[in-house]
């Protein structure tokens, strides 16, 4: 078994149920590269998982005022740690499909504990889609098994968030649409998935599109904060 990030072999004892059932054996990260990653502990903010707030911080206290009647919930894995910027910069941008399962076992974990709910990850455009051959967001998402439904389209094509520094990323226009999916998401509850949740601006820009097809919850996840 190889890790799934450095791609070096994993040496350790099987269980008897993978030695029995091979299928049930999980991609996993080698010793060195779990070491790399640093998961979020409390304190982190309750609203957010900013790391270092016991209580909402002030980026969510903003988007509060911003949005009064949204009751805002986001959860993440892992810090923005320089291990991360490194793994998002070789999978995302330098378009290292294999890495897609890196987090795969800490994915299911999550998901495992939201059975009912739709998934829906933040869309890229179709340029943006064509240029890069896959979608970040999605791939993590089937990698771990969890079934998504398509429920917004980018209709504007926009600068990635990382070429734009934090107010021109707060300043971004509403870039999605709904597709004929979301009239299904009446009395539902949805979550919204990004890799990383910087200012927050994509996810509240999706969730604004949602909210206007009458959903019970929406609730957002990233795999880094």
């Amino acid at each position: 078994m190889k890790c799934s990030y450095c791609q070096q072999e994993i040496i350790r004892n099987l269980t008897f149920k993978e030695i029995l059932f091979p299928l049930l054996i999980k991609r996993e990260r080698c010793v060195f590269c779990q070491q790399k990653f640093e998961k979020i502990t409390v304190p982190a903010c309750p609203t957010c998982s900013k790391p270092g707030w016991s209580s909402s911080c002030e980026e969510c206290q903003q988007w509060e005022k911003r949005y009064p009647d949204y009751e805002f919930c986001h959860q993440a894995l892992f810090r923005y740690n320089e291990a991360f910027k490194e793994w998002i910069y070789q999978y995302k941008f330098l378009g290292d499909f294999r890495l897609k399962t890196t987090f795969s076992a800490e994915i299911q974990e999550y998901f495992s504990h939201k059975k009912g709910w739709l998934v829906c990850s933040i869309p890229l455009s179709k340029d943006r889609f064509s240029q890069r051959g896959f979608n970040q967001a999605e791939a993590f998402l089937q990698a771990a098994n969890v079934k998504t439904i398509p429920l917004l389209e980018k209709k504007v094509e926009s600068l990635p968030q990382s070429n734009k520094n934090r107010q021109e990323r707060l300043a971004s226009p509403q870039v999605f649409g709904p597709t004929e999916q979301t009239f299904k998401i009446k009395n539902k509850k949805v979550i919204l998935v990004d890799d990383v949740y910087t200012t927050g601006r994509t996810l509240f820009h999706a969730a604004e599109i949602l909210r206007m097809y009458q959903p019970e919850k929406i609730q957002t996840f990233s795999l880094a904060r």
